[in-house]
C-alpha cells in the first residue's frame, strides 16, 4: 500500500491563539454600541458606521472563497462581522416594532378622546410639553424611541422616529380611522 504524502500539507500548521483572538475580538467589539445608548434612533445611526466594514467583509468572503480554498478558517472574522451587524439591526427593528405598537395604542386613546369630545386634545396625558414640541421618549423595550405629537383641532399626527429622517406617522382624527404611514425625509 503506497500512500503518497503531500509535502505541502506537512508544513502547514493551524494558526495560534493570537490569530484566533484577532479573528474573533474585533467583530465582537461592535456589540459595544448596544451599551453606548438606550435610544433606538441613535442605535440605528451608530450602526450605520459599520456598513463599510460589513461591505468589506462581504467582498473579503467572496475573494477568500475564490482564491484561498484551503484556508477556510480565515472566513471567521468577516462572517462574524456580518452576523453581529445583522443581530444589532435585527434587535433595533424588533424593538422599533414594539415601540410602534405602543405608539399606536397611545394614538388609539387620543383618537377615542377626539371622538368623545369632538376636538382633539392639545396636550394629551402622559406626553411631555417642551415649548412648542409635544413628545414622548418612552416607547419600546430596552431601546426607547421618540414620538412627536402634532395637534390639530380635527385631528392629530404622531411621528415615531425609527432613525434619522425615517419612521412612521400615525394619523387620526374626528370621524376618521387611524392610519400608520411610513415616511422618509
Amino acid at each position: 500500500m503506497n500512500e503518497r504524502i503531500d509535502t505541502n500539507d506537512k508544513h502547514q500548521t493551524l494558526p495560534g491563539t493570537k490569530h484566533w483572538l484577532f479573528q474573533v475580538i474585533p467583530p465582537l467589539l461592535i456589540l459595544g454600541i448596544l451599551f453606548a445608548t438606550n435610544n433606538g434612533s441613535a442605535l440605528v445611526f451608530l450602526a450605520g458606521f459599520f456598513i463599510l466594514p460589513v461591505l468589506f467583509s462581504i467582498i473579503s468572503i467572496i475573494a477568500k472563497l475564490i482564491f484561498f480554498k484551503k484556508r477556510k478558517y480565515f472566513l471567521i472574522r468577516p462572517l462574524l462581522t456580518i452576523i453581529v451587524f445583522a443581530f444589532i439591526m435585527g434587535l433595533a427593528l424588533w424593538t422599533y416594532d414594539i415601540a410602534l405598537k405602543q405608539a399606536v395604542s397611545a394614538a388609539e386613546l387620543i383618537h377615542k378622546e377626539c371622538n368623545e369630545r369632538s376636538v382633539c386634545p392639545e396636550n394629551p396625558a402622559d406626553w411631555n410639553v417642551e415649548g412648542t414640541r409635544i413628545s414622548r421618549n418612552d416607547f419600546g423595550v430596552w431601546f426607547k424611541y421618540i414620538a412627536a405629537y402634532q395637534y390639530n383641532p380635527a385631528g392629530f399626527d404622531i411621528r415615531v422616529y425609527k432613525g434619522p429622517d425615517i419612521g412612521d406617522n400615525i394619523i387620526g382624527g374626528i370621524g376618521s380611522a387611524i392610519k400608520v404611514v411610513p415616511y422618509v425625509e
